[in-house]
């Protein structure tokens, strides 16, 4: 009877995008040899020696799922520990590089598992029965600074190879994320761009230069946005699923982008609307919540000489005051000229800003819509991080 336990794992998993997990483990490996049991009595009452590994014949395990294994010392700096009963004892650390496949859909909450299988390479279950047992209660299970070792799941089963079977053991490890580095570099950066874009880009203004560069701001935020995703992009392995992280920041991406359409377009239609020298339409304003603003419609200076109407020709009694009468009459359709344009303008100026106090409240309607569904995107996706840690599929496979 062969036993095998593992006592400790030390988590490196630096090639996640390779989905390549590597461990530091130490594992117990306990056998009984009838070779080398003795009678105390006869050996001064010795119950137990520590030799050389090299020195007595070991089980042969391999790790048949790993990329690399290295033992962390050479077979001569093993020790085993021999019980007059003929039991050994050794302990075997190695770093190993296995297989793990990578389920991304809810990084950053996300949980793997990822096994370390083990099997005789030539050995039967007649030859070598293994019985694997559960890691002990103070067993060293560390994770690192992205990675938590949940729990260790031990399945033991046979598989047939060349007309035999043949012992092997599974030891899956649950790896629960720590979310908090993904969160304080990308997930925070992310809403608060989405955020300042949406608040710059809905900001009330003018119709011209400033709206102008709020669309500005808004595709530079897109821009930001887009390295982010790529950042997530280069640290995921290649598959055909999307993460959590990526639909977070492709929706918010979407919403800005949004913002930016939306916004030009009440850039086009402010320009249309001042351009007709037309006031708002009195259910404009109580739509928006806004006080009627009374215009006396403009119908233009009735007084001064009329620009189309002749002057009417009067015989003066001295010559010269035909050419006086006349430039007084020329003075006078120049002054109604400049007059006209000046009320006109400040017609122009009024429409413009009748026009602006609409558009500025549809600005305010639409900066808190928009950030509502900003941070309404940022709630779904925290609320993954307090779902309970999944167990162990029944489907799970190397």
């Amino acid at each position: 009877m062969y036993f095998l336990q593992l006592i400790s794992v030390l988590i490196s998993m630096k090639r996640e995008n390779q989905q390549v997990a590597s461990f530091v483990i130490s594992h117990v490996q306990k056998w009984r040899d009838p070779k080398l049991a003795w009678n105390p009595a006869d050996h001064s009452g010795l119950t137990q020696v520590v030799m050389p590994r090299s020195l007595v014949w070991v089980p042969k395990l391999f790790i048949y799922n790993s990329m690399d294994t290295k033992d962390m010392l050479t077979d001569d700096r093993y020790d085993v520990r021999i019980q007059h009963t003929g039991h050994v004892k050794v302990n075997s650390p190695q770093f190993v590089s296995t297989l793990c496949r990578i389920n991304i859909d809810l990084f950053p909450f996300d949980t793997q598992f990822c096994a370390i299988a083990l099997a005789s390479p030539l050995l039967s279950v007649e030859e070598m029965d293994v019985n694997a047992t559960q890691p002990p209660v103070d067993s060293y299970f560390s994770g690192n600074a992205e990675w938590q070792v949940m729990n260790v799941t031990v399945k033991q089963m046979k598989f047939m190879e060349e007309g035999e079977y043949r012992a092997e053991v599974h030891y899956i490890l649950h790896l629960n994320r720590r979310p908090t580095y993904y969160i304080t570099v990308i997930v925070v950066p992310t809403f608060l761009i989405s955020a300042l874009s949406i608040l710059g880009i809905f900001s009330p203004g003018s119709n011209d230069g400033p709206r102008n560069e709020k669309v500005s701001l808004g595709l530079g935020s897109l821009l930001a946005m887009t390295v982010l995703l790529d950042i997530v992009a280069g640290a995921m392995p290649k598959s055909d699923a999307i993460p959590l992280l990526g639909y977070y920041i492709m929706l918010v991406i979407l919403l800005c982008a949004i913002g930016v359409a939306v916004s030009m377009a009440m850039l086009s239609m402010s320009r249309s609307c001042i351009q007709t020298s037309k006031m708002p339409p009195p259910h404009y304003y109580r739509l928006l919540f806004l006080n009627v603003c009374r215009v006396v419609k403009q119908n233009g200076v009735n007084s001064g000489v009329p620009m189309n109407e002749k002057p009417t020709t009067i015989t003066p009694r001295f010559p010269d005051l035909i050419s006086i009468y006349n430039q007084l009459i020329e003075v006078a359709r120049a002054q109604r000229t400049y007059r006209e344009r000046i009320e006109k303008q400040k017609w122009q100026h009024r429409v413009e800003i009748e026009w602006n106090k609409i558009f500025a409240r549809v600005d305010f309607f639409f900066l808190f819509l928009f950030e509502m569904f900003n941070v309404l995107v940022l709630v779904l996706f925290l609320r993954y991080a307090f779902l309970p840690v999944p167990p162990l599929p029944d489907n799970f496979s190397i």
